[in-house]
């Protein structure tokens, strides 16, 4: 009995000495190959995590070690601009002679001596350093007996326009005019702090490319690169756009060719309204005549063909009904009777 008690003791501790060993090695096989998993990925080159997607930024807090390189706060510090910043409270404080305005001004005018105004224009806008956009001009046709008229779109450097506009009031009769200024400051503002937040971003991403080290990288830097350049060269021209706008106001001269002009308008009274009429209604017969008279002496070569078309028709019909009337009084005249011997 004490014999296979003493036999069994020995087969448990057998049996706990085998698990302990085993255990032992299965604890040192994990730390051996969890030492050569760490080994592995220290020897590996790190890559920065760019899946925050097209229109993420560097992180700062992305270190960057590849050798002796490293990219830390430093290497991105200029990037956090606003990207949207709120321009009107410094807009405001800007004085009135600095404010980005855009000055616009609509003219209409009557004269006379419609050629001599044009070609007065033309020199004028030369002279004050300004140049025409566009221009239309109607009437003047060989049919046409209507008076003429033009419409013209002009830049003048904005230092010198109300002076110009002012000369224009001295060369015909001005029968409109309205000016409207766009202050686009704040927007002018806000461009500027968009497009410095722009370049400071491609600037960084420019420092990231010098230490790209694989395709992958590259091609996603490069992918960025192209989205901020769209941007700065969209801004860019909105800048350019303001600019010229600023610095060369703009006119819409309309110009009107009149045969009396029009006086500035006032609260006549009674006999000077009677004159006004009576002068108008004047003016109306005499042309009305004169119209009948020109449209007369125009008609004289249709008139003439008319009139040996009418001749004509005269003689024929006239001739007709002599023929007629003799054949009628031959069959009315009786017949003589013969003399019988």
């Amino acid at each position: 009995m004490t014999n296979k008690l003493s036999i069994i003791s020995k087969i448990r501790l057998t049996v706990i000495l085998i698990t302990a060993a085993a255990v032992l090695l299965c604890g040192c096989g994990s730390t051996a190959k969890d030492g050569a998993q760490s080994l592995t990925s220290s020897s590996q080159s790190p890559t920065l995590d760019w899946d925050a997607g097209a229109n993420a930024a560097p992180n700062e807090e992305i270190i960057w070690e590849t050798g002796e390189w490293e990219i830390a706060e430093d290497a991105v510090e200029d990037f956090y601009e606003p990207q949207n910043p709120t321009a009107s409270s410094d807009a405001d404080g800007i004085e009135a002679s600095q404010r980005k305005l855009i000055k616009n001004r609509d003219l209409s005018v009557e004269t006379i001596e419609y050629d001599s105004l044009i070609s007065e224009l033309s020199g004028l806008v030369s002279q004050y350093g300004g140049y025409i956009q566009d221009s239309t001009q109607n009437g003047s046709s060989y049919y046409d007996t209507s008076l003429r008229s033009a419409r013209f779109t002009i830049r003048i450097p904005a230092e010198r326009f109300d002076e110009f506009t002012g000369l224009i009031g001295d060369m015909a009769t001005v029968t409109y005019s309205y000016e409207y200024i766009d202050d686009v400051t704040a927007s002018y503002i806000d461009l500027e702090a968009r497009l410095k937040a722009l370049k400071a971003e491609q600037e960084s991403y420019l420092r990231l490319m010098e230490m790209a080290t694989t395709v992958d990288e590259i091609l996603k830097i490069q992918s960025y690169l192209s989205n901020v350049n769209y941007q700065i060269e969209s801004f860019t021209a909105q800048l350019k756009s303001y600019d010229s706008l600023i610095s060369y106001s703009t006119l819409s001269l309309s110009i009107t060719e009149v045969e009396r002009i029009t006086k500035p308008a006032q609260q006549p009274g009674v006999f000077e309204r009677i004159g006004t009429n009576l002068s108008y209604n004047l003016a109306s017969i005499g042309d009305w005549f004169v119209n009948l008279f020109v449209g007369t002496a125009s008609a004289l070569p249709y008139l003439a063909i008319a009139a040996v078309i009418i001749l004509i028709l005269w003689i024929v019909v006239k001739a007709v009904i002599k023929r007629v009337f003799r054949q009628d009084n031959s069959l009315k005249s009786p017949e003589r009777p013969e003399n019988k011997e």
